[in-house]
Protein backbone atom coordinates (compact mmCIF):
# COMPACT_ATOMS: atom_id res chain seq x y z
CA UNK A 1 0.00 0.00 0.00
CA UNK A 2 0.88 3.49 -1.09
CA UNK A 3 1.85 5.95 1.56
CA UNK A 4 -0.59 9.13 1.09
CA UNK A 5 1.28 11.89 2.54
CA UNK A 6 0.13 14.84 0.65
CA UNK A 7 3.29 16.57 -1.33
CA UNK A 8 3.61 20.61 -1.29
CA UNK A 9 6.44 22.90 -2.22
CA UNK A 10 6.69 24.16 1.40
CA UNK A 11 6.95 21.02 2.34
CA UNK A 12 10.03 20.36 -0.75
CA UNK A 13 11.48 23.83 0.25
CA UNK A 14 11.54 22.83 4.21
CA UNK A 15 13.81 19.81 3.29
CA UNK A 16 15.99 21.41 0.93
CA UNK A 17 16.75 23.97 3.76
CA UNK A 18 17.58 21.14 6.11
CA UNK A 19 19.47 19.71 3.34
CA UNK A 20 21.94 23.03 3.18
CA UNK A 21 22.27 23.55 6.64
CA UNK A 22 23.38 19.69 7.34
CA UNK A 23 25.62 20.16 4.04
CA UNK A 24 28.10 22.59 6.36
CA UNK A 25 28.59 20.41 8.92
CA UNK A 26 31.25 18.94 5.65
CA UNK A 27 32.57 22.84 5.79
CA UNK A 28 32.96 22.81 9.99
CA UNK A 29 34.45 19.32 10.57
CA UNK A 30 36.93 20.27 7.63
CA UNK A 31 37.58 23.48 9.68
CA UNK A 32 38.17 21.18 12.73
CA UNK A 33 40.23 19.19 11.36
CA UNK A 34 43.03 22.46 10.19
CA UNK A 35 43.04 23.40 14.08
CA UNK A 36 45.25 22.38 16.41
CA UNK A 37 43.97 19.41 18.62
CA UNK A 38 41.73 20.29 21.49
CA UNK A 39 41.80 24.29 20.77
CA UNK A 40 39.09 26.23 21.27
CA UNK A 41 38.84 26.31 17.59
CA UNK A 42 38.86 22.85 17.52
CA UNK A 43 36.00 22.10 19.91
CA UNK A 44 34.48 24.91 18.34
CA UNK A 45 33.87 23.87 15.35
CA UNK A 46 33.04 20.27 15.85
CA UNK A 47 30.39 21.77 18.35
CA UNK A 48 29.14 23.77 15.27
CA UNK A 49 28.83 19.89 14.19
CA UNK A 50 26.89 18.25 16.28
CA UNK A 51 25.01 21.21 16.87
CA UNK A 52 24.01 20.57 13.23
CA UNK A 53 23.21 17.53 13.51
CA UNK A 54 21.14 17.52 16.68
CA UNK A 55 18.99 20.18 14.92
CA UNK A 56 18.82 18.02 11.91
CA UNK A 57 18.12 15.06 13.25
CA UNK A 58 14.62 17.07 15.00
CA UNK A 59 13.82 18.81 11.71
CA UNK A 60 14.09 15.37 9.88
CA UNK A 61 11.86 13.83 12.17
CA UNK A 62 9.31 16.83 11.35
CA UNK A 63 9.96 16.30 6.89
CA UNK A 64 9.02 12.92 7.66
CA UNK A 65 5.66 13.61 9.15
CA UNK A 66 4.69 15.54 5.47
CA UNK A 67 6.26 13.18 2.51
CA UNK A 68 7.44 9.54 2.72
CA UNK A 69 10.78 8.27 3.30
CA UNK A 70 11.77 7.39 0.14
CA UNK A 71 11.04 11.30 -1.49
CA UNK A 72 12.87 12.78 1.22
CA UNK A 73 15.84 10.51 0.93
CA UNK A 74 16.09 10.54 -2.44
CA UNK A 75 16.68 14.23 -2.16
CA UNK A 76 19.35 14.20 0.30
CA UNK A 77 21.84 13.54 -2.33
CA UNK A 78 21.39 17.01 -3.16
CA UNK A 79 23.85 17.72 -0.29
CA UNK A 80 26.68 16.30 -2.51
CA UNK A 81 25.95 19.02 -4.83
CA UNK A 82 26.37 21.83 -1.68
CA UNK A 83 29.66 19.85 -0.56
CA UNK A 84 31.40 19.83 -4.13
CA UNK A 85 29.85 23.72 -3.93
CA UNK A 86 31.31 24.73 -0.25
CA UNK A 87 34.51 23.05 -1.16
CA UNK A 88 34.92 25.54 -4.08
CA UNK A 89 33.66 28.78 -2.02
CA UNK A 90 35.52 28.42 1.40
CA UNK A 91 38.36 26.03 0.82
CA UNK A 92 39.64 27.04 -3.10
CA UNK A 93 39.00 23.48 -4.11
CA UNK A 94 38.29 22.99 -7.59
CA UNK A 95 34.74 20.79 -9.33
CA UNK A 96 36.40 18.38 -11.52
CA UNK A 97 34.04 16.57 -14.73
CA UNK A 98 34.65 13.23 -13.22
CA UNK A 99 33.25 14.76 -9.48
CA UNK A 100 30.37 15.98 -11.98
CA UNK A 101 30.06 12.53 -13.05
CA UNK A 102 30.40 10.80 -10.22
CA UNK A 103 26.97 13.16 -9.03
CA UNK A 104 24.84 12.25 -11.78
CA UNK A 105 25.76 8.55 -11.53
CA UNK A 106 25.07 9.21 -7.60
CA UNK A 107 21.35 10.76 -8.20
CA UNK A 108 20.66 8.40 -11.43
CA UNK A 109 21.45 5.15 -8.91
CA UNK A 110 19.46 7.25 -5.89
CA UNK A 111 16.28 7.41 -8.76
CA UNK A 112 16.37 4.48 -9.70
CA UNK A 113 16.53 2.32 -5.81
CA UNK A 114 13.37 4.62 -4.96
CA UNK A 115 11.77 4.74 -8.69
CA UNK A 116 7.85 2.93 -8.36
CA UNK A 117 7.99 0.72 -10.93
CA UNK A 118 4.06 -0.30 -10.66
Amino acid sequence: MKDKKKLNVKSFALLHVILLLYSFCSVFSKLASQQEFMSFQFFLFYGLVLLILGVYAILWQQVLKKMPLTTAFSNKAVVIVWGMMWGALFFAEKIHWYMIVGSIIIFAGVILVVSDYE
